[in-house]
């Protein structure tokens, strides 16, 4: 596999958060992240911020799944230093004072990832096609196994 078949992927911490919050029952969201794990295709991209969020909700959820997945996610997760003129390109598509979803629209640009979300705050950011945002939805229709 070369990388140009790799999808490159920003899972936001709504997803996680999703996935952890009822640790008893498998949501839809679970099944996105853990598709997206289990695909050879998939590299998982985050910055700084984001590892610390998913530490953080771990935390404030705690469950064995929540645990396991948060350190599954770090393990993957390509952690990159995003550069100030994608904080810059990407600011009047968030809103003032929002600075995680910023820096996460950022790391997209800089990175080419898809940003999967299901955070209408990056509705602007998509309609302008700065990056591609997908919801838990279309990202499980797109990388489940049963889509190729």
């Amino acid at each position: 596999m070369t990388p140009a078949d790799t999808a490159r992927v920003l899972l936001d911490t709504n997803a996680f958060v999703s996935a952890i919050k009822h640790p008893v029952r498998e949501t839809k969201t679970l099944r996105v992240i853990a598709t997206l794990l289990a695909r050879d295709n998939i590299q998982l991209v985050g910055n700084d911020l984001l590892a610390r969020e998913y530490l953080r909700y771990a935390q404030l959820f705690p469950s064995p799944t929540a645990s396991a997945l948060a350190a599954a996610i770090l393990e993957t997760m390509e952690v990159v230093g995003v550069e100030p003129r994608f904080l810059s390109a990407c600011q009047p598509y968030v809103r003032p004072g929002s600075i995680a979803d910023c820096v996460h629209a950022a790391t997209c640009l800089q990175t080419g990832a898809v940003l999967v979300s299901n955070d209408k705050d990056f509705d602007p950011i998509r309609k302008a096609r700065v990056i591609e945002v997908y919801p838990g939805s279309e990202a499980l229709r797109r990388w489940s196994p049963a889509s190729e």
